[in-house]
């Protein structure tokens, strides 16, 4: 088996690159240890999963950058390399800076953490009338019962314009709190949305631009934004990617104005490396105090359990790592992958951001503070999902499917196999376009599973745009066979009928 996979590998023509746009920066003896450990690790975990997408990496002690690297693509087609000017999206990593224009503004006396929503923003309105109870530190908390009402789909009708926060309120007005609010901790995107009408309201001026006023440029993030032109992606913009047979891109790019406060800031590692040092020197970039330290500190300090065992501040994760106190934050929307973490009572921060799913980023960060505070990396497996596709584009999909039973019974590899890596690989590849590749890798998957109604669904998409009709309605039917109130398959149907008159 091992013969198999090495041979595989040997095959393949991944190219994990640095930038040549942009040298590292590696500062110090402590500097050079973390590159000669990290950089090989890095390396061989990009073979391993055969990314050659973009990944930044950048750690700060102090006021210095101890390391910044970038490896690959930040557009594959076009062979531009991931550099210090690349700007990816952050995804959820964004809230602190929400969280952070909120402490500014309590800082600057026009807010309360304590304040309550309808205080600000008087229309603000919920279908379950407890939603009066619901107050600023709530919503930085988690802890406010909104319900996350956002889903991947969103970003394929963005949302544009002045009024774009506005639309928030109309989308949570019918719905129920999960629970009475400030008594249970719920992951909430939607709630933190609300965030930006607030500080834009308290401060006049819109969202965006309070922040960047306030807190990106005065912590020397002189390349982050917001915004993004429509319909089009700036040249030195990361393109968001995920990994079907190969790194292929993702549509549509994450972007909606709603969005902004939860999940809309797009930076660089430079500028994230500067965010970075603001938490290690308490508030403070360089000879300016962004915020002051007894409000910076707020941030930061431990509020409420959460379900799995750590603490919430506003917005951060107050945890521990290596039995080292972190706070820490991280985002995921199809494309890209970022963490942050710091370590306060080192004065360290640790930032990485990539441009493809399945970028392993949560490994990534736990290596480098492993290097970092001495420890040996610990051990690690990679979806055996490389493996089954490498083969498939060797071999095709008999001989991928039988690669795939005999890691099921190899304990011994790196490779973890769990067989909805093939439903996934299906769902990008369907995504993506790759109708004849979606087709068999699904026709596959459901020999493992017959009764996953998105399998179904999707291998019926594949059928479609491959002109059958009939097996795409057969595909439809069998959806709601398994679950009779499965409404994407009814919709399908019915889409379906309407093509045929």
């Amino acid at each position: 088996m091992k013969k198999i996979i090495v041979l595989l590998f040997a095959t393949a023509t991944v190219a994990s690159c640095f930038s040549q746009s942009k040298k590292p920066i590696i500062e110090g003896d402590e500097g050079a240890r973390l590159d000669s450990l990290l950089t090989p690790y890095l390396l061989q975990l990009r073979d391993l999963t055969n990314n050659q997408a973009g990944l930044a990496v950048g750690v700060t002690k102090g006021e210095k950058i101890m390391y910044a690297r970038t490896f690959g693509y930040a557009n594959i087609k076009d062979s531009t390399e991931a550099d210090f000017n690349t700007v990816f999206h952050i995804a959820s990593v964004s809230k602190p800076f929400t969280a952070a224009a909120v402490v500014k503004l309590v800082e600057q006396g026009k807010l309360n953490l304590d304040d309550f929503i309808v205080k600000h923003i008087p229309e603000f309105e919920m279908k379950d009338a407890r939603f009066k109870q619901i107050t600023i530190k709530q919503i930085l908390t988690h802890t406010s019962g909104i319900p996350s009402n956002i889903s991947a789909s969103d970003w394929e009708k963005p949302v544009y314009g002045d009024k774009a926060l506005e639309k928030n309120l109309a989308d949570i007005k019918p719905l129920m709190l999960d629970f009475e609010p400030g008594t249970e901790f719920n992951y909430s995107n939607s709630a933190f949305d609300i965030l930006g009408i607030i500080v834009s309201r308290s401060s006049s001026l819109p969202f965006a631009e309070y922040v960047k006023t306030y807190i990106l440029t005065p912590s020397g993030m002189t390349n982050s934004f917001y915004s993004k032109p429509q319909g089009t992606l700036p040249a030195n913009w990361a393109v968001p990617y995920s990994y079907g047979i190969e790194t292929q891109i993702w549509s549509p790019f994450p972007y909606s104005e709603n969005y902004f406060p939860s999940s809309g800031l797009h930076t660089t590692l430079l500028d994230m490396c500067n965010w970075g040092m603001l938490y290690a020197n308490n508030g403070r970039h360089k000879d300016n105090v962004v915020i002051k330290p007894d409000y910076f500190s707020l941030l930061s300090a431990p509020n409420l359990d959460t379900p799995w065992g750590d603490k919430i501040g506003l917005s951060w994760f107050v945890q521990a790592y290596l039995d080292r106190p972190i706070i820490m934050h991280q985002g995921n929307d199809t494309g890209f992958e970022s963490i942050m973490y710091v370590y306060p009572k080192d004065s360290i921060s640790v930032i990485i951001m990539a441009n493809r799913d399945f970028s392993r980023t949560g490994r990534i960060i736990n290596a480098v503070s492993e290097f970092l505070f001495e420890q040996k990396a610990k051990d690690y497996s990679v979806s055996a999902k490389y493996p089954f596709t490498m083969a498939y584009n060797e071999h095709g999909i008999a001989y991928a499917s039988e690669l795939w039973e005999q890691l099921k019974k190899d304990s011994t590899d790196i490779y973890q196999v769990n067989d909805e890596d093939i439903l996934t690989t299906g769902a990008v590849l369907e995504n993506g376009k790759n109708w004849a590749a979606a087709r068999e890798i699904l026709e596959y998957y459901i020999t493992l599973d017959n009764n996953s109604t998105y399998a179904w669904r999707l291998l019926g998409n594949a059928y479609l745009n491959l002109g059958n009709k009939a097996q795409a309605k057969s595909c439809y039917e069998k959806t709601l066979l398994i679950n009779p109130d499965y409404e994407k398959g009814k919709k399908a149907l019915e889409d379906l009928e309407k093509m045929k008159n």
